[in-house]
């Protein structure tokens, strides 16, 4: 695939609503309650990143959000209820991605993550169906992945209520990746 910018301008901007969340850019003032939410729990971030991120990291994600957003006119998101509550985060993110012939393309990685206290109640799914829809309808991308922890029996299953094709990552053996191609026109 050919990483392209997209000209904002041609693309619906945030805020993005879905049935029940408002997804929105993060502000500066945002980073303390999100990580609090999302990163001073050890069980949100057990499998991605794998250790807890400081407030620090978090600050440079939401800069790094916003760089991303600038380049390519779109970017990983804070998810909020209708009512104003923080529940996690989404979006799409670019990801070289290593093919088994040995070459790489840079493709794009659907992201999310969901505070603790709102576990299973399909807000995972939510963000993430939101976000492959912008990335098919909006972007034309051929194609999306989702890389899992092959422990993250909750990601799987958000992996499968979107029709993703899981296989084994070839590179790492504790990892599963998710494909999901763009409908037929």
């Amino acid at each position: 695939m050919v990483l392209q910018s997209f000209d904002p301008e041609d693309l619906p901007q945030p805020p993005f609503r879905t049935d029940r969340l408002v997804l929105r850019p993060y502000r500066p003032e945002d980073a303390e309650l999100v990580h609090a939410a999302l990163d001073a729990d050890r069980e949100v971030w057990r499998f991605d990143p794998g250790h807890a991120p400081s407030l620090h990291d978090r600050r440079d994600n939401i800069a790094r959000y916003a760089a991303l957003r600038g380049h390519f006119g779109f970017a990983p998101c804070g998810a909020w209820s209708n009512d104003g509550a923080f529940v996690g985060q989404g979006g799409l993110n670019p990801y070289v991605f290593d093919h088994r012939n040995g070459t790489r393309t840079v493709e794009f990685e659907v992201m999310y993550k969901v505070a603790r206290p709102l576990w299973r109640q399909g807000y995972a799914t939510e963000i993430a169906r939101f976000w492959v829809d912008f990335a098919f309808r909006e972007l034309r991308l051929p194609r999306l992945l989702m890389c899992v922890d092959r422990d993250n029996l909750a990601s799987i299953g958000v992996l499968r209520a979107l029709g993703a094709t899981v296989e084994d990552d070839w590179l790492e053996e504790d990892v599963v990746i998710g494909t999901i191609l763009a409908p037929p026109p």
